[in-house]
């Protein structure tokens, strides 16, 4: 029994290292990416306001809203990812501990 524990843990501590690394690499794009988001966003209010205030043009304004509702998205479904690898993680290092 005690053999089979330590072929888990032998097993099991690559995955940890390499879980680890993909979780530095997602949670790394994803601030910088929520970064680049607050300026485009920032942009994209400016433009949505500079559309309404000169050329009264809803379709346009209304198309501004759907690339700042995908930006949000994008960044939505990357906190997602974040989190689904940081339970992962989570289990892999309990069964480590155990």
């Amino acid at each position: 029994m005690i053999i089979l524990k330590i072929m888990e843990k032998l097993v099991l501590f690559p995955v940890w290292i390499i879980l680890v690394m993909i979780s530095f690499c997602i949670k790394l794009s994803m601030h910088v990416y929520s970064i680049v988001k607050g300026f485009f966003s920032l942009l994209l209010i400016l433009l949505m306001i500079g559309t309404i205030v000169c050329y009264r043009d809803w379709i346009q304004t209304v198309f501004l809203l759907c690339l700042e509702a995908a930006a949000f998205l994008i960044l939505a479904f990357g906190c997602f990812v974040d989190v689904i690898v940081d339970m992962l993680r989570g289990h892999v290092t309990d069964r480590l501990l155990s």
